[in-house]
């Protein structure tokens, strides 16, 4: 996780109601006198992390047409840069209210212009490099914070003060499951597209125990499963979990969707999924079935 925040605090002019000094979410701007404040960002864990910051703050001087923005004058007040230390950085900021707007007097008598909106920026850079949990990484980040000094209501306040990014470290593991069929192990991938194929092939005795003594009887409640059905037992099962009914099997096997293992057992129909060394067992009488 990136995460970027500016804390700040003012100091005023009149202390009657404040105080000296107090953080706010918004400043009077008459009584305030500067603002100083401490921007941290922080990778997390940052042990290894090695990288580069650079911290600018801006002035831009501009007029408004429409919608369009005319800047007249930029300058910056203030340019840091260095390294990280364990993926972290401090810097302090301040802003003497009092020469901000002795400047803004300058910058608008230079130009001519009456009329002179002013944004105040802080915007920090980083980039970031090293390794977490044994994977590299390689990150940016950015954030730019305005620093608002309304005199329509009187007030100065920052806006993106805190941002926070996060990134999620995958381990990816593709494990295949292999089914006997016929003696041979079969991926279960290859077994799905395999078998509605083989369904339809009479050479093939992979269906034959479970369709062909039904075929002159009585629906037996599996009709719809036929094609998924393929004759085998399970092995290295770890746990098992008992079906109740032929309901239970088809919603089991919707939610798996891996083929249904058909075998016999003493006096019972067995019908099994495994999944991830789990076997889901549904049984009935062979008189039922």
């Amino acid at each position: 996780m990136q995460k970027g925040v500016f804390q700040h605090k003012a100091f005023f002019s009149n202390v009657s109601l404040y105080g000296n000094v107090k953080s706010m979410e918004y400043y009077p701007k008459d009584i305030t006198e500067s603002i100083a404040g401490v921007y941290v960002y922080t990778l997390t864990p940052g042990e290894e992390i090695t990288g580069k910051y650079k911290l600018t703050i801006v002035t831009t001087y501009y007029t408004s047409k429409g919608k369009e923005k005319i800047i007249f004058w930029e300058e910056k007040l203030v340019e840091r840069s260095g390294d990280l230390e364990n993926g972290m950085i401090v810097e302090a900021i301040s802003f003497d209210l009092n020469e901000i707007n002795k400047r803004t007097t300058e910058v608008t008598e230079g130009l001519g212009i009456k009329r002179l909106s002013r944004d105040i920026k802080i915007i920090v850079q980083v980039s970031a490099k090293g390794k977490v949990n044994g994977k590299e990484v390689n990150e940016k980040f950015e954030q730019t914070i305005n620093m608002v000094i309304d005199s329509g209501n009187g007030l100065i306040y920052f806006t993106n003060e805190e941002v926070k990014t996060k990134k999620n470290l995958v381990d990816r593991e593709v494990k295949t499951n292999f089914l006997s069929v016929l003696g041979k192990p079969t991926s279960v991938s290859t077994a799905k597209k395999a078998f509605p194929i083989l369904a339809l092939l009479s050479a093939l005795p992979i269906f034959g125990m479970v369709y062909t003594a039904k075929a002159n009887g009585a629906k037996d409640g599996l009709e719809d499963l036929k094609r998924y059905i393929i004759k085998g037992i399970p092995n290295k099962v770890d746990k098992k979990i008992t079906l109740a009914t032929e309901e239970d099997l088809r919603k089991t096997f919707d939610l798996i969707d891996k083929p249904i293992m058909h075998y016999q057992e003493g006096d019972n129909d067995v019908y099994a999924i495994v999944d991830d060394g789990i076997v889901y067992e549904y049984r009935r009488d062979l008189e039922e079935s």
